[in-house]
């Protein structure tokens, strides 16, 4: 006898799963898949310092003033609360994936400005 499953909530079911920051910038045409096929050959290292290089060309070779070291850290953060966030399939999945408690991930949330709105809540 078969059972039938329908009437049962799944409680691992992600409430949204269109949250991808991929598909957001693909939609964009910032990127596409050509490029995406390119930096999968590039370290992490090495797609920074294109940035870097790339900014700087705009103040014709020079960074100065702007404090890199400083604002580092956060930059790296928010890339990887971007990626959990895209990755994860509720707020206890993100918080797992990023190794932090709740509250510390609410906090992240609203520093980064990323609203779930109803979208992946516990």
């Amino acid at each position: 006898m078969l059972f039938n499953n329908s009437l049962r909530k799944n409680k691992y079911k992600s409430e949204i799963d269109n949250y991808d920051y991929k598909k957001k910038l693909l939609s964009e045409g910032k990127i596409d898949q050509d490029f995406l096929n390119k930096i999968k050959n590039l370290t992490i290292e090495e797609l920074l310092y294109l940035k870097l290089e790339s900014i700087s060309t705009s103040f014709n070779g020079k960074l100065i003033g702007i404090p890199i070291n400083k604002y580092l850290p956060d930059i790296c953060k928010e890339a990887i609360t971007l990626f959990a966030v895209s990755k994860g399939k509720n707020k206890r999945d993100i918080s797992n994936i990023l190794g932090i408690n709740m509250s510390n991930l609410n906090k992240a949330l609203k520093k980064y400005n990323l609203d779930l709105g109803n979208n992946k809540t516990n």
